[in-house]
């Protein structure tokens, strides 16, 4: 009796820690472009014509000039993984997420860049 207690004491310090580490709320909305770098210099990109939604079914939608994709998106800790329709899963490293800003650190060709993006209210 004391190791089921002990195990599911354990399995819902687990769930709940889990619950605490789930950013994805933080990541839900309308997000526009505010910079581009690549290898830490402007990248000449134009940013302001970028932009992501993220919705709460796990959906997100997104735009680059004449460029979009739509698909579905999960959040892993720092890593988000998006799967455009007929499309193969991409992963971007998140460096910053909070209410307003979100930072993808990606690798174009062995190059670093990184998109910084705000939240529109």
């Amino acid at each position: 009796m004391k190791n089921i207690l002990l195990g599911l004491s354990l399995l819902s310090l687990v769930l709940s820690s889990c619950k605490q580490d789930d950013r994805t709320p933080l990541l839900l909305g309308k997000w526009r472009g505010a910079s581009w770098t690549l290898n830490g210099k402007d990248s000449g990109r134009d940013y302001a014509t970028i932009q992501f939604e993220f919705m709460s079914d796990n959906q997100y939608t997104s735009s680059f000039g004449s460029q979009s994709e739509k698909g579905s998106f999960k959040l892993k800790r720092d890593e988000l993984y998006t799967t455009g329709e007929n499309k193969i899963e991409k992963m971007v490293k998140l460096s910053k997420l909070n209410a307003d800003t979100l930072v993808m650190d990606m690798n174009r060709a062995g190059e670093a860049e990184v998109l910084t993006l705000v939240k529109e209210h």
